[in-house]
């Protein structure tokens, strides 16, 4: 008997040591997956102005959108020129990847998004940002080098320097889009219901950006709306 209660003792002295580990393993939690974000690798190629791949040292290739900056899209103003500069600055180039806990680890295409810090400790996306090749881009929340990213970008500006100076749809606020066609008017064609204005041409991309789809063609069909004939168009 007293062999058997000291078993269940030392049993239950084992299995309280276990839970108040286990506690403390919960207590702590994982480090925001972000914050320990930390890599180490070559840049073996350059996607475009802001989006590179990496060659980490375990041999893992992860492609890296760099944070808080945003470069031309392909075919857009300072395209060639922003690629060109993060591939002279960045390409061939031992860096470190680091992240920040303020942001997600990834983007929506699993893309890291992070900092690339070059040999000798300089910043990419600031060296972009400074010389006119980047503007600033806050997606969610200010990231950790904002105030920052914002200076370089004035002084980008002030100085006309990169696509400051050469895109003016970098400076100058979009212009609204003029639709294509004429709102209806009190002229409606006489061959559709409800009214379609009178003009040289018409399709239905047109019909339903005027928010008047369907259509019912009631005599000839002038626009060539009804390609099945069957007296509406535009469904």
């Amino acid at each position: 008997m007293r062999r058997r209660l000291r078993l269940t003792v030392i049993a239950t002295g084992a299995l309280g040591a276990v839970a108040v580990s286990a506690l403390a393993l919960v207590a702590s939690g994982p480090a925001a997956p972000n914050e320990r974000l930390t890599h180490r690798g070559t840049v073996v190629h350059v996607v475009d102005g802001d989006t590179v791949d990496v060659r980490l040292r375990s041999g893992a290739r992860e492609r890296v959108r760099l944070l808080g900056i945003d470069t031309a899209e392909h075919g857009a103003c300072w395209f060639a020129q922003s690629s060109s500069r993060t591939r002279k600055l960045a390409l061939g180039k031992r860096v470190v990847v680091r992240g920040d806990p303020t942001q997600d680890s990834r983007d929506r295409y699993g893309r890291l998004l992070a900092s690339v810090w070059l040999p000798g400790g300089s910043d990419l996306g600031y060296k972009l940002v400074a010389g006119g090749f980047a503007k600033v881009y806050v997606y969610d929340g200010a990231f950790r080098r904002l105030s920052a990213y914002r200076i370089a970008e004035r002084g980008a500006r002030r100085a006309s320097r990169g696509l400051w100076g050469r895109c003016a749809s970098a400076v100058a606020p979009p212009t609204p889009a003029q639709p294509l066609i004429p709102p209806p008017a009190r002229d409606c064609h006489p061959s559709y219901t409800p009214c379609l204005p009178i003009v040289a041409d018409l399709d239905c991309a047109d019909v339903r950006r005027l928010g008047l789809a369907p259509v019912r063609v009631v005599a000839s069909d002038p626009y060539r709306l009804d390609g099945d004939d069957d007296g509406y168009c535009c469904e």
